[in-house]
């Protein structure tokens, strides 16, 4: 989903630039558009953000667009703006339909072989067609480039979570993360390792917690006949520590989660785009509720214009 979770997020992601990504382009355009549409089957379909899952699988079509603006200008400071607009429909659990409004923007000054920048995002989220939850972040960062091989990002993120109907589980959160790109071949082949360390203070005391995420993934591309395919493969461990006691247990809630999700990218013309992703989750806890273990396949199609 567009808020960097397989469902709605638990903790939203500011953009991070990507060095892989930015490669020039001679068709290169101010402002670009993009549209996609697709299906995927979720064995346990989940809420995580409201501790809630059906038990039970469900097939979902899903639709998107987006606009993204990036300034053309030539010259160290640079600013790009984004929105996003998705709507997840299931076949059997209306109630988790999930439509999503998503406003971003970063700007960012190029010091030669560092960037420093500032991330703004803003997410509006509807479950079943009614509100549910809205995310405010702002997110400074630091980048490098060490060499050829390595570049690094530092960055604090500073976010703000309101639950329509909900206002126990409002929040404010401090984050801060690190990022590591290492160039095995050029970007051909690239390793990223990821760790990050969240601290959330909500409304009620029971939803307080520190955790801690740790990720590693491994990109490639791979010739095909007259195209390149890109294959992605992902590894993330998640743990989170409760404050205070949860009331249905009679104690301090501990979550651990561990993620395996794979990708694949395949040209179908100049502009067009299939993909189709495997995901695996292990989530445990005490808390009955998010403690079970989910299979997700999904393909879709996307079109820039």
């Amino acid at each position: 989903m567009l808020l960097c979770t397989a469902a709605l997020a638990a903790q939203p992601c500011a953009a991070q630039p990507d060095p892989a990504m930015s490669e020039s382009s001679e068709d290169e355009r101010a402002v670009s558009f993009e549209v996609g549409t697709g299906l995927a089957y979720d064995s346990n379909v989940a809420v995580l953000d409201l501790d809630t899952s059906a038990n039970a699988g469900d097939l979902a079509a899903h639709a998107e667009f987006g606009v993204d603006y990036d300034k053309p200008d030539a010259g160290p400071f640079d600013l790009t703006l984004g929105y996003n607009f998705s709507q997840t429909l299931h076949d059997d659990f209306d109630a988790f339909d999930v439509r999503v409004h998503r406003g971003s923007g970063t700007a960012s000054y190029d010091l030669g072989r560092t960037d420093i920048g500032t991330t703004l995002t803003y997410a509006d989220a509807a479950l079943d067609g009614d509100g549910f939850l809205t995310l405010a972040q702002i997110s400074p960062y630091v980048s490098r480039l060490i060499g050829e091989r390595l570049f690094l990002r530092f960055a604090y993120a500073r976010s703000d979570k309101d639950f329509a109907g909900n206002p126990a589980r409002d929040a404010t959160g401090d984050g801060f993360s690190s990022d590591a790109y290492v160039f095995v071949n050029g970007l051909r082949t690239y390793l990223v390792f990821g760790y990050r360390h969240d601290d959330e203070d909500a409304v009620d005391a029971e939803f307080d917690y520190a955790g801690h995420k740790l990720s590693a993934q491994l990109s490639q591309r791979l010739p095909a006949r007259q195209r390149e395919l890109t294959l992605k493969t992902s590894l993330r461990y998640e743990t989170r520590d409760y404050a205070n006691a949860t009331p249905s247990i009679g104690a301090p809630r501990g979550d651990d989660r561990v993620q395996l999700e794979m990708s694949l990218e395949v040209p179908l013309r100049e502009r067009v785009i299939a993909k189709f992703g495997y995901r695996h989750a292990d989530n445990r806890s005490n808390l009955p509720s998010v403690d079970f273990d989910e299979n997700a396949w999904s393909a879709s199609l996307s079109w820039a214009l």
